[in-house]
């Protein structure tokens, strides 16, 4: 296909646009896959809460940490590309959809800390510890990649034109 690019005019920005599009949709695919994971975890979780009625309390930390992790979830999942239909193909948003897929790349390391939090809850419950301490760890981690979200969406506002 590299030469293509050199014969057709316009060639390697549709190209590399086309393979952009496919890499943002498995990633996202791929984070929402896991943030699944992490809710069903969270579900076993708030399952066993209800099975201990001296554990009951927490019930409300698990519901909002529940809540934080759908509508994070949901956001990866729909989250808008970014560059879906309206690119002309120059230099400019070539390097747009770069940055957005670096920023994207962050993401990864924001779900590692939801991942880790949640580990940690398991972990405490097991174990008979408190958990509140945990819960709130979960909800800040959740609300920092909520807000990483807010600022990619904040990025795709500015770097490439509607």
């Amino acid at each position: 296909m590299a030469i293509l690019d050199y014969i057709i005019p316009g060639y390697k920005g549709y190209r590399e646009r086309t393979e952009s599009r496919g890499t943002d949709r498995a990633f996202r695919e791929y984070m929402g896959s896991k943030m699944k994971e992490v809710h069903d975890r969270l579900e076993r979780v708030k399952f066993n809460i209800t099975s201990d009625l001296s554990k009951i309390a927490l019930l409300n930390d698990a519901e909002q940490a529940t809540m934080l992790l759908t509508k994070v979830r949901d956001r990866l999942r729909w989250s808008n590309q970014g560059f879906a239909g309206n690119l002309t193909g120059s230099g400019q948003e070539t390097d747009a959809i770069r940055a957005i897929e670096q920023f994207d790349q962050s993401l990864e390391d924001h779900r590692q800390t939801v991942d880790s939090a949640m580990g940690n809850i398991e972990q405490q419950f097991a174990s008979g510890a408190d958990l509140k301490p945990h819960f709130f760890a979960l909800t800040a981690a959740l609300r920092t990649m909520d807000s990483h979200l807010n600022e990619r969406e904040s990025l795709l506002r500015r770097t490439i034109p509607n």
